[in-house]
């Protein structure tokens, strides 16, 4: 009795500290800025409103450092590193998004850039806080900072049209996945083709990006006809399934009034 007692009051404080043992340790980056306050406590703001914190990224994903150890979280042996100059941040941003920077550098953006008045990576994600990459971020406010929209606008129409069919498409998958249809082949063919849409957005090539949308269309029309077949299958299989169904209820009843009948016979 008393070692059950013993175990009803300990127990908690001993799973509390068990979890308090695993909990991974506080950021020596987020205590250090936000105790600072002001101009050098914003960068943790923004961060936490960010797509990086949303996905996990932190401080030393970015700028190196040891997170854990205070006196090393700025340690050159630790590979830490401040924030970039302009001339350096499609590099810094490359370390992760390398695909992405490969197509900026192909851009008239990264003409620009060369030439000491381009946009770079946070002209458009920002910094700190950075944004999810999507087509809401293409807009006449962002882009007339430094030219017309007329070549934005194109460019997000194409995006806009490829983008509805692809979400439209990934709902029908989704739909005959859950009704037990082989899609398994169709699914990896529409992630290509929608990665090789996502692709050519930093290349801002306009022409280009018509092309390949409409060249994404045509898959995409494609792949229809082939989950309309399987489309057809679900149906022929749930009239096949009522019809079972029906089968089964009246040769019940069948056998119910026969046995009824043999039961009166009997009597």
């Amino acid at each position: 009795m008393g070692f059950i007692i013993l175990l009803i009051l300990f127990l908690p404080a001993g799973l509390l500290a068990a979890e308090k043992a695993g909990a991974e340790p506080e950021s020596s980056c987020v205590s250090c800025h936000s105790g600072l306050g002001g101009d050098l406590a914003a960068p943790v703001k923004l961060w936490e409103n960010s797509i990086h914190h949303q996905m996990g990224n932190k401080c030393e994903g970015c700028h190196g450092g040891d997170p854990v150890d205070a006196a090393e979280a700025m340690s050159p042996a630790k590979r830490f590193v401040g924030s970039p100059k302009p001339d350096q941040i499609p590099t810094f941003c490359g370390k992760c998004h390398v695909g992405v920077v490969e197509n900026y550098m192909k851009s008239l953006h990264y003409t620009a850039f060369q030439n000491g008045n381009g946009p770079t990576c946070t002209t458009c994600h920002h910094s700190h806080d950075v944004q999810r990459a999507s087509l809401d971020l293409i807009t006449e406010a962002l882009c007339s900072q430094c030219h017309s929209f007329e070549n934005g606008q194109k460019m997000k129409n194409a995006f806009v049209t490829a983008e509805t069919a692809l979400k439209n498409t990934r709902s029908g998958l989704e739909r005959l996945d859950h009704r037990g249809m082989p899609v398994k082949r169709l699914e990896e063919k529409f992630f290509a083709l929608r990665n090789s849409l996502h692709q050519m957005t930093h290349t801002l090539d306009v022409p280009a990006v018509e092309e390949k949308t409409q060249s994404v269309l045509t898959d995409i029309e494609e792949m229809k006809k082939e989950m309309s077949e399987l489309d057809q299958k679900v149906h022929r299989r749930w009239w096949m399934g009522a019809v079972v169904a029906a089968f089964l209820i009246v040769l019940i009843a069948t056998l119910s009034q026969l046995l009824k009948t043999f039961e009166e016979d009997e009597s």
